[in-house]
């Protein structure tokens, strides 16, 4: 069994403090991680699911890699919209923390990349869904979890699922077409859900930072606490998973301000 923690959407900034909707981003996620530090010391990686900059500055992502590396654990990071690739590989190595493909105990786990550069909304480029079509062809046994930044099902969330991944039924009919994929996993919209589509798990995580309301028609920020997900791989194809998030901490957020 492996089991990793799920880090999305931290926003972070080069400088300090840096405020996303009034909160300070690295407050916030330095709040997330003693939580997490007080309720697991178990987990074998970190799986960091964009927009882990909100200015894509090399600090940014330098901040980010040294507060996780006080665990010691393995990071694996992919990019978000709000993230900058070219500065992410500048910290984090393509051959490790960004590899696409790689295994957790009896897992195989697909990193793939929704970003548009210059854009909000997400897409599979021709080349993310090969790389998808080529592990699945050449691993097909063991048990796979599939990750991106952006949604890949809609959210019922209006104004986020305007950016949901544009060529997301290319995505799903190519998993629908291997039993070993079971896990879909992503961040962006800030907010919890879990469902079940064709006996493959479709999850989206909570920011470290602000709150998204779910099935908001326009933009509208949540009263819930960041948080971060736990997840645990067993060798048998199953999972198990939770959210925690962090309570009795006042966080400073403008709830006047309509975008981010």
């Amino acid at each position: 069994m492996q089991k990793f923690i799920q880090i999305t959407d931290s926003h972070l900034f080069s400088t300090k403090p840096g405020k996303l909707l009034g909160m300070d981003t690295q407050y916030s996620l330095d709040a997330v991680l003693e939580k997490l530090r007080d309720e697991h010391c178990d987990y074998d990686f970190y799986l960091c699911t964009g927009d882990l900059s909100q200015d894509g500055t090399v600090e940014s992502y330098q901040h980010l890699k040294n507060t996780l590396a006080k665990d010691g654990k393995p990071q694996h990071w992919i990019p978000g919209n709000h993230d900058h690739r070219p500065n992410m590989v500048q910290v984090a190595s393509e051959e490790v923390e960004m590899k696409p493909v790689f295994r957790a105990g009896a897992w195989q786990i697909i990193m793939l990349d929704s970003q548009v550069p210059g854009a909000v909304g997400g897409n599979f480029s021709e080349s993310q869904l090969q790389l998808l079509r080529d592990a699945l062809d050449a691993d097909s046994g063991s048990p796979t979890l599939v990750t991106m930044h952006h949604h890949p099902i809609a959210m019922e969330c209006d104004w986020l699922d305007t950016q949901q991944i544009r060529n997301s039924q290319a995505f799903r009919d190519i998993i629908d077409q291997y039993d070993n994929v079971k896990v879909v996993l992503w961040g962006h919209v800030h907010q919890d859900s879990d469902q079940l589509i064709n006996g493959v798990r479709f999850i989206s995580t909570p920011s470290t930072c602000v709150q998204f309301t779910p099935e908001s028609e326009d933009f509208d920020v949540d009263t819930c606490g960041p948080g971060y997900r736990w997840m645990e791989l067993h060798d048998d194809g199953s999972i198990k998973t939770g959210v925690s998030r962090v309570e009795h901490i006042d966080f400073e957020i403008d709830y006047s301000v309509k975008g981010y």
